[in-house]
């Protein structure tokens, strides 16, 4: 156990060397770091777990999550967040954090650039959260074997003799002093969660007037918001089999997408931007950087279809536009 412990410790000192970088590109680094040391760390008390059951008879009839421990021990991430949930190891605030936070990361990792602006702040964040909960988390047991070796990063926190070379004291010290570093972004993430989401509210709100404003054909803002929809979802492969189950008939394009408009429940019937712009200030007021994390990825999920939509239909303006200017210049 002293050496996983300490193979733990070798990508905490290495993701925090990243995040004081303080850039984009290292932060994406410090966010995989930590998010694979919490995967290795939550797999391990599945696999203790398990173990446990297998030698202890009466414990294993009291255990009541055989299921989850199931679950737990294949290769998916949640539901090993969900077993030590279930453990009472960490309280459902910080699991649902940890599960966000991991989402992230496999969006950095396989999307690049995804969430640059707000992607230091994050890895901070989920750092910090990592190293509090390791700070104070009491693996079943504790050993070592004198063939193994600690990694050369790790070993500058420990001190014992080669036959012991450290306590789990010198663990818990580690961990709190790496999450004592980053104890600021707490305070610091609901702020840069509300700045964030108003910048892409107001980037939004750009499009939203492109499209109501500089179309050929102007309309009103709530009229706009139901016609990027409904050109979105019409040609969708939801939408044919919606048009097919409703019996929509054979139409043309614009009365198609005319059908839509007045048979289909949309998730924006009206302007949304003032409703997400208070969105974004209550964000800013958020009382635990847990429910800042939530409200601030629910808003991303809920008004994504209808974002991509608006930007879609913005961009073929200003394409629009473009050709215009082109044909007026005679090219």
């Amino acid at each position: 156990m002293l050496k996983f412990l300490g193979d733990i410790l070798e990508q905490l000192d290495l993701a925090d060397e990243h995040l004081g970088l303080s850039d984009p590109n290292n932060a994406r680094f410090a966010l995989m770091l930590t998010d694979n040391a919490v995967e290795l760390t939550f797999h391990k008390i599945a696999t203790d777990t398990q173990l446990e059951l297998q030698h202890l008879a009466y414990k294993r009839e009291q255990f009541r999550h055989h299921a989850a421990l199931g679950r737990a021990i294949s290769k998916h991430f949640e539901p090993k967040v969900k077993l030590v949930e279930l453990l009472g190891i960490i309280p459902p605030e910080v699991a649902h954090s940890i599960v966000v936070l991991h989402r992230r990361r496999n969006e950095v990792y396989h999307l690049g650039v995804q969430h640059q602006a707000i992607l230091l702040i994050l890895a901070r964040y989920y750092f910090h959260l990592a190293c509090a909960f390791l700070a104070i988390w009491r693996p079943a047991h504790f050993y070592w074997s004198s063939n193994q070796v600690l990694p050369e990063r790790a070993k500058k926190y420990f001190s014992g003799p080669s036959s012991f070379p450290g306590k789990l004291d010198h663990f818990h010290l580690a961990c709190r002093d790496f999450a004592a570093a980053h104890e600021s972004v707490r305070l610091m993430l609901p702020e840069a969660l509300s700045d964030h989401m108003l910048e892409i509210v107001e980037m939004t709100d750009t499009d939203l007037d492109i499209v109501s404003n500089d179309a050929p054909q102007k309309s009103t803002r709530d009229d706009a918001i139901v016609s990027c929809q409904a050109w979105a979802v019409a040609f969708s492969e939801k939408g044919r089999e919606i048009a097919t189950e409703r019996g929509a008939g054979e139409l043309s394009v614009w009365k198609y997408v005319d059908w839509f408009k007045s048979n289909y429940e949309f998730a924006f019937r009206s302007d949304p931007i003032p409703g997400w712009r208070k969105r974004a200030e209550d964000l800013r007021h958020a009382d635990s950087p847990h429910k800042a994390l939530k409200v601030y990825f629910d808003f991303l999920e809920q008004t994504e279809e209808v974002r991509q939509a608006l930007r879609e239909n913005a961009m073929a303006v200003e394409r629009h536009i473009d050709d215009q200017i082109e044909r007026m210049r005679g090219n």
